[in-house]
């Protein structure tokens, strides 16, 4: 597992966790990141704060939407990636 995912891991469920409280359960783990690092992967601790009220459902529809494209993240990625391009 790499810095990132660890990361990832830390915050999963816990999105209201502190960079510094996220790098001190890392630390436990004998994971060193620093608080830039950890805003380049899960954004600001603010932007974590506002999104947490809805993320639980957006999870949920994002696992229906990897499903729907057989699990391919890539796919899922283009995808939305076109979705968010404007259209004439």
């Amino acid at each position: 597992m790499n810095k990132a995912d660890a990361i990832r891991e830390v915050a999963k469920n816990h999105l209201h966790l502190t960079n510094n409280q996220i790098k001190q359960e890392l630390r436990r783990q004998g994971v060193l990141v620093s608080s830039s690092f950890i805003v380049n992967v899960l954004g600001s601790h603010r932007k974590r704060l506002a999104l947490s009220s809805y993320t639980v459902d957006l999870r949920k529809k994002a696992q229906e939407f990897l499903a729907l494209v057989g699990d391919d993240y890539d796919l899922a990625r283009n995808l939305l990636a076109l979705a968010a391009t404007k259209q004439d």
